[in-house]
């Protein structure tokens, strides 16, 4: 019997047969089949060598010739606080078509308030709109005069504030601009009701009430199972969540402690620089380094640090002009003194920075201050990252690669919003915009994300890497596309390594945790086109089913 296959593993829990096992493992095996026992890979081979390895208590799973990948692993995703926002509206596109059935949501909530309370709607995105229109205060005003209205925009960098709420947090024609943050003016130096970016956003969202002390730890608890049920559907093993405050770290532990996580959580600790969180002070101050680890299913990746906006919303920093916005290039949220103390206090600590970085500009900014850390003391596999990297010059991908920095790429952009990046960057930049090919072939190891967007977050960021096309149809830079195989390993082996644990996933081989994806056809042979249509029929975490699709 080959190795692997030994006395020793007889009588798995587990067997996985009859099926087209991508093993993603480096020699690109594929098998028909799979032994687990307690919870992990123990042997991988022919349907006949593994059913050698069962026994009477043996579950069997027999595949009939379907596609198995090592789990989906997300390296940038915020999901507990969307427990909190059950109450809000959710303004998402679709179902959201216009500003007018925006506004009409907004108006149906807030009569089923007490006047005087908030309505609060989140995840619009006017790039989907018929109208393509940024909303203002007079339009949110539609909707009540008698409600403070928040509305958030699609990536958590700018919202809309109805004339109520910016009564309320005293924002007028004399207000100063936020460091950091821009209060967008109409010809008047009036407040239009846009706000940019968390200095600025925070004026209005911090007088949203919400609950306190337990109560929203309780809340959070309450609310994962629906949202992880969404996120098993989707194939995903494994999520990285990007920058965590208290409560959530709390209720983590609280799941974690109860055995209700079933998903494997990595966590971003909300690091000083732009976000006023205490990780990167308090972890330094006392010496405490990664690896942080409750249990195989709850753990820290390291600390989360910002830059810049986001590209969609106009605010993440570039050197030159926005296309479709004239002397516009962006905003940077934090000093370069301010980042690279930050960063350079991590580094020292053994302490790895994710940082938040989109346009070049702010890629520069942020290479510069990793440059400083590494220069500051030996670390040789210190792994700091650049959360998405959304425009990269061929000078930077040079710079990542002699500095080893690997990146957290917000591919999964491509699909759903990848219209509004064309407008913002114009035809001519598109080969800078999540250069997946060009992070391969200068050895940059680039793991995939959604931060939110769309539906079946790996499975869509796989069909943007392999087509580089948008919702409409547009490419974006044909020449920047990868075969589907290193698109499957964006979103396993990559995204393992990114968190330190190549070790223990991102392929299917024996050792590594037992994390499965069944999907309904074979993406590696058929059309790239079907790839977006593709779905998630079975998701194994740890050897154990957690979802399975309804007949």
């Amino acid at each position: 019997m080959p190795e692997g296959f030994k006395s020793s593993v007889m009588g798995a829990d587990l067997v996985i047969v009859n099926g087209r096992l991508v093993t993603v493992d480096e020699k690109g095996t594929v098998a028909e089949a799979v032994a687990v026992k307690d919870g992990k890979i123990v042997a991988v081979g022919t349907t006949k060598q593994v059913k050698e390895l069962a026994n009477g208590g043996t579950k069997v799973i027999d595949l009939e010739g379907r596609l198995m990948l090592p789990g989906f692993i997300d390296t940038h995703e915020h999901c507990i606080r969307r427990g909190l926002q059950l109450d809000w509206v959710n303004c998402k596109s679709p179902p959201m078509r216009s500003l007018g059935d925006v506004t009409e949501a907004l108006r149906e909530k807030a009569e089923t308030k007490q006047e005087g309370e908030w309505v609060v709607g989140s995840w619009f995105d006017e790039s989907q709109w018929e109208d393509e229109r940024f909303p203002n205060r007079h339009d949110l005003d539609k909707a009540s005069t008698m409600h403070p209205i928040y509305l958030g925009r699609a990536g958590g960098h700018n919202s809309v504030a109805n004339s109520l709420a910016l009564e309320l947090a005293g924002i007028t024609k004399d207000t100063l601009q936020p460091p950091g943050g821009n209060i967008e003016r109409d010809e008047n130096g009036e407040p239009t009701g846009r706000l940019d970016e968390i200095a600025a956003m925070d004026m209005v969202r911090g007088l949203i009430p919400k609950p306190s002390g337990f109560k929203e730890i309780e809340l959070l608890v309450e609310n994962w199972p629906t949202l992880e049920e969404q996120y098993l559907s989707w194939g995903l093993t494994t999520i990285h969540e990007a920058h965590i405050k208290a409560p959530e770290a709390h209720a983590y532990q609280i799941l974690n402690e109860e055995g209700k996580l079933r998903i494997r959580m990595g966590l971003m600790l909300d690091g000083m620089t732009p976000y006023n969180g205490y990780a990167t002070s308090d972890l330094s101050r006392q010496g405490l380094r990664p690896p942080f680890r409750w249990s195989d299913r709850l753990f820290v990746v390291g600390v989360k640090v910002g830059t810049d906006g986001a590209m969609g919303s106009l605010t993440a920093a570039l050197h030159e002009d926005y296309s479709n916005d004239p002397g516009n290039k962006g905003i940077i949220r934090c000093t370069k003194e301010e980042l690279t103390d930050e960063i350079v206090r991590c580094h020292v600590a053994g302490i790895r920075t994710c940082t938040h970085a989109i346009g070049d500009r702010a890629i520069d900014m942020t290479l510069d201050a990793l440059e400083e850390a590494i220069n500051s003391k030996p670390w040789p596999d210190h792994r700091h990252r650049i959360e998405h990297a959304g425009y990269v010059l061929p000078r930077q991908l040079e710079r990542m690669a002699k500095l080893k920095i690997n990146v957290s790429a917000s591919i999964g952009f491509c699909y759903p919003i990848g219209d509004s990046h064309i407008a913002a960057l114009g035809k001519d930049r598109l080969c800078g915009y999540y250069p997946m090919k060009s992070f391969r072939d200068h050895g940059v190891v680039a793991a995939g994300n959604s931060d939110g967007f769309g539906e079946s977050y790996a499975l869509t960021g796989i069909y943007g890497c392999v087509t580089r096309k948008s919702r409409s149809g547009n490419y974006l830079c044909k020449d920047e596309a990868v075969p589907v195989m290193d698109a499957i390993k964006v979103y396993t082996w990559n995204a393992a390594y990114l968190e330190g644990s190549e070790d223990l996933k991102g392929s299917i081989e024996p050792g590594k945790h037992a994390d499965f994806v069944v999907l309904d056809r074979d993406i590696t042979t058929v059309d790239p086109k079907e790839i977006i249509e593709t779905e998630v029929l079975m998701t194994i975490v740890g050897g154990d089913v957690v979802y399975e699709r309804s007949p």
